[in-house]
């Protein structure tokens, strides 16, 4: 079953994460943003093009802050321009964590992949491609309603969290020897975030529940604010109830979203969903 990871503190979000089908099967394109802190109440915010189209440059055209927490960035591209562009942004008027908006003043409608236009979950997908925090397919899709594995969510989690280094196997598990994601199973096992069955397997390929995808969130970040909801859908005295109705009381879910049309705690999750509720929790006070 999913464990969790308590008491991770995210302020401001710098990560590099890949959502896999497989290791091989990805692709990332357009223009991705890096953000540091370099003082107590300052961010750097780096863009760039990804490697294929590093042959134009890039400059920022403009910068503006929506209700404390969207900073808005618009950008060109062309010959001439340097490789990438930075803003020194002051936190003073925000809300940290604030959610970074790209915007092509080329091409303002441009989206990073081409399956997900008019979807429901169309800004949390752009939010993290544009983090870096995803990737899509060859052929420029994201495949929004496909399930995500257990392991394809490991590999956000800990990339998310930004957590590095190797760990051993020493509980024996018996299934992920020839994984793609066998070392970040075994960091993720090692920091509390995954742990295994009875008969020591992982099962790494088996798609993942909204239960365990809540049960991760509501543990590995810590939200200020939360209101006491009461919804109807929501199970009660089951081992998810406390985290998943936390995922409603901070805002990651919410009862006007379409996953609470059929609500199932224990069903499976997709990509789409997956992505709005890692977007909102980067971004949640």
């Amino acid at each position: 079953m999913i464990m969790n990871i308590n008491n991770i503190k995210i302020y401001i979000i710098t990560i590099a994460l890949i959502f896999f089908i497989n290791m091989q099967d990805v692709c990332a394109h357009g223009v991705l943003y890096d953000m540091k802190q370099i003082s107590e109440k300052k961010v750097r915010i780096t863009i760039k093009l990804t490697e294929g189209e590093q042959k134009r440059g890039i400059a920022i055209t403009h910068y503006y802050l929506e209700n404390g927490k969207v900073l808005h960035i618009g950008y060109e591209t062309g010959n001439g321009a340097e490789s990438e562009a930075y803003l020194d942004f002051d936190l003073s008027g925000a809300v940290p964590p604030i959610r970074v908006k790209l915007t092509n003043i080329n091409d303002r409608e441009w989206i990073p992949f081409n399956d997900i236009k008019g979807i429901e979950q169309e800004e949390y997908i752009t939010h993290l491609h544009d983090a870096g925090i995803l990737n899509g397919m060859p052929d420029g899709s994201f495949k929004p309603y496909s399930n995500i594995t257990r392991a394809e969510f490991m590999v956000l989690v800990v990339k998310a969290l930004n957590i590095e280094g190797k760990a051993e196997n020493t509980e024996g598990f018996t299934d992920i020897e020839g994984h793609w994601a066998k070392e970040i199973i075994l960091v993720a096992s090692k920091h509390g975030l995954i742990s295994g069955y009875g008969d020591k397997t992982i099962r790494p390929d088996n798609p993942i529940s909204l239960a365990e995808v809540s049960s991760v969130i509501s543990r590995a970040f810590e939200f200020k604010t939360a209101k006491n909801g009461i919804y109807q859908k929501l199970k009660r005295d089951k081992w998810y109830s406390g985290s998943v109705k936390k995922m409603f009381d901070v805002g990651i879910l919410s009862v006007y979203d379409s996953i609470y049309e059929n609500f199932n705690e224990e069903g499976l999750i997709n990509r789409a969903d997956c992505a709005m509720m890692i977007s909102r929790a980067l971004t949640t006070y």
